[in-house]
């Protein structure tokens, strides 16, 4: 739970610049989180690749109005979860 709770600061601190409405921010941290979870429980090789890509289209298709430098930052925060092991 606390590593959620640091993955959701690092997010939400990520996303103060943007011009995202509450409800799109809310729903950019909660996929990311998603990403991170399921990700976490593949047996893979290569998790966090496969979690920033991830992230990177599910960003793109449901966050749409998200520029593209700060989706690759969000997408690189969950590659990070992933790796670290969040």
């Amino acid at each position: 739970m606390a590593a959620n709770h640091t993955l959701d600061e690092r997010l939400f601190q990520s996303l103060l610049d943007s011009e995202l409405n509450a409800a799109q921010t809310y729903l950019a941290v909660d996929l990311c989180r998603q990403v991170v979870s399921i990700v976490l429980d593949l047996d893979m090789p290569h998790r966090g690749r496969a979690a920033r890509s991830a992230a990177q289209l599910m960003l793109s298709e449901s966050v749409p109005d998200l520029d593209e430098e700060m989706r690759n930052n969000l997408a690189r925060l969950c590659e990070v979860a992933v790796v670290i092991g969040f």
